[in-house]
């Protein structure tokens, strides 16, 4: 497969079940129309070097990865506006920048909490006899 202008092919993609539109670079508005008659719009933030990526690397195949985008736009919530571009996917976000991530926020909180290291590693044999151990050095 050949991987030529595939940020136009995403745009051409987009506008084949919505009204999508480049408004600035690395930022596209997306415009669904819902069956009750509402239009739902969401910003996708995302430069042409990473929709490469997410295509290239991530999926191998523009149709999975424009699928992807698709499944990404149509099932955020109602409050977030944006999809922004967090290594090889959209997250959805109630602002242009990366959410929180939580799993991060909960190891930052653990190290504060724990300023001298939580964990301690064992050494063991194959039967699982402990035969040394290492843990943080006392205060």
């Amino acid at each position: 497969m050949r991987y030529e202008r595939l940020w136009e092919r995403l745009l051409d993609f987009l506008n084949g079940w919505s009204t999508a539109a480049e408004i600035e670079p690395g930022r596209i508005e997306v415009a669904v129309e819902s069956p009750g008659g509402s239009t739902r719009v969401v910003a996708i933030v995302m430069t042409h070097d990473q929709w490469d990526d997410m295509v290239t690397v991530a999926f191998g195949d523009f149709d999975l990865a424009a699928n992807e985008v698709r499944q990404a736009v149509l099932g955020r919530g109602d409050e977030e506006r944006f999809l922004v571009y967090g290594t090889y996917e959209l997250v959805a976000s109630t602002t242009p920048g990366l959410p929180p991530d939580p799993d991060l926020a909960r190891l930052e909180e653990l190290a504060r909490l724990h300023p001298e290291g939580c964990g301690h590693w064992l050494v063991t044999d194959r039967d699982g006899n402990v035969s040394d151990e290492f843990r943080p050095p006392p205060d």
